[in-house]
């Protein structure tokens, strides 16, 4: 008999954990926090103790009560918890996003951590450049797409599919009592669909599938932009904009981030990055510059040469940039992430001190309500558990397929879909 748990992503965004055991072995889909800007008891500079960081998070319930799971170095304050490897535990990421991935750095170094070779790389960068990790850096194994991994009794199949960073995956488990699917992030309307339709038809009528739900709580009114139109969108932006563009995308997103260059380079624009944004898109391999106080001489003469990226740390150099109503800010996907993200509001204030429009042109990772309906009505499964949603009952299934809602550490027994 196998089972299925979920120990995170029920009801809110991000902390996707899942749990398949069958004959006391265990594979483990994602290990990640949750997604809650200005949320949680860890915020405002809050965070866990350095000597109990493990023991804070599970007392929080932020990381699950699972035994055999966790490093025995880390362990200090958990002694009711049995830790260590069981040699019958494998952990699978689909992707390098914390909250898929954030508390990887918990687990023990013997149990195997499969990913992606881009995911490895870019956790390889991201440890290169400087970038903090809870816990120690995980080291994760290579696992090629479509290369099926006997681990105990179960087979696991990775696949790619198309998210807003590289080496997005989604994953089957075979198991005896059927096949289990899990889509990670997904999306149709990246620059990759045909990763994603390629998954939902290599699944196509499994038992149980685990498919994200973003954003079924979003409300979309107007067509889910597509990142062909966010690349248009920004070379208008340099075309019409005289003087300098300020800038915020999200760093791992290379391919949007490599798109940019590109335009901006058309236009006769140098983009220069953050200081810890370069130092990653460097160990990336991509030849970028990074902003310089040496450079603001020049910037001033010809703001119209640059485009500046900016972190929420970099504000008050707004303060010594020629900024005004021939500037804007163009909002990609970036810190801040939102209007639910409490450094939004800050922002704004910020642009209208300084006199600067505000564009947003970004498009999210996640596939759009009526993306999900296409992937459901693909895959077709017996069962389907809407995950990573904060209003999973949104998502309906088509006609012979079941929905159950995820309930948080409950045992779901495969047999009876």
């Amino acid at each position: 008999m196998a089972t299925i748990q979920f120990f995170g992503g029920v009801g809110v965004i991000g902390s996707s954990k899942i749990v398949i055991e069958q004959d006391g072995w265990r594979v483990l889909l994602d290990f990640g926090l949750e997604f809650n800007p200005g949320g949680g008891l860890y915020r405002q500079g809050i965070v866990p103790r350095l000597s109990h960081a493990l023991s804070d998070r599970l007392r929080t319930g932020d990381a699950p009560w699972l035994s055999h799971i966790y490093d025995p170095d880390l362990a200090k304050g958990v002694d009711e918890l049995k830790v260590g490897n069981d040699h019958k535990t494998a952990v699978f990421i689909t992707h390098a996003h914390l909250d898929h991935i954030g508390l990887t750095g918990y687990i023990d170094p013997h149990i195997p951590i499969w990913a992606s070779p881009d995911t490895i790389e870019i956790m390889r960068a991201a440890r290169e450049a400087g970038e903090a990790f809870e816990g120690h850096w995980p080291s994760l194994r290579p696992l090629e797409a479509e290369k099926p991994l006997n681990f105990g009794p179960f087979t696991v199949t990775r696949y790619d599919v198309d998210h807003d960073i590289i080496g997005a995956s989604g994953y089957s488990v075979a198991t005896n009592s059927g096949l289990v699917a899990f889509t990670g992030d997904i999306r149709l309307h990246g620059r990759h669909p045909e990763k994603s339709l390629g998954f939902a038809h290599k699944v196509e009528g499994c038992t149980a599938l685990v498919i994200e739900g973003t954003t079924l709580s979003f409300g979309f009114k107007d067509p889910i932009r597509t990142e062909y139109e966010v690349d248009q969108d920004f070379s208008k932006i340099l075309k019409n904009t005289p003087g300098l563009v300020l800038l915020t995308v999200y760093p791992r997103n290379l391919e949007r981030i490599q798109a940019f260059i590109k335009i901006a380079q058309a236009h006769h624009r140098d983009i220069l990055w953050s200081e810890p944004t370069a130092a990653f898109l460097q160990a990336m391999g991509l030849d970028v510059r990074a902003f310089s106080e040496e450079l603001l001489p020049d910037i001033t003469k010809n703001p119209d040469h640059y485009v500046l990226q900016l972190i929420p740390s970099d504000w008050p150099l707004m303060l010594d940039l020629p900024l005004g109503p021939g500037s804007v800010f163009v909002h990609a996907n970036g810190a801040p992430l939102g209007a639910f993200d409490p450094l939004w509001p800050v922002l704004q204030d910020w642009l209208r001190y300084v006199h600067t429009s505000f564009w947003s042109i970004g498009t999210g990772g996640h596939a759009s309500p009526d993306g999900l309906r296409e992937l459901l009505e693909i895959i077709h499964p017996k069962v389907v558990f809407p995950l990573h949603s904060q209003e999973p009952d949104r998502l309906w299934p088509p006609p012979g397929t079941k929905r159950w809602l995820p309930e948080r550490g409950r045992i779901y027994d495969l047999d009876s879909i």
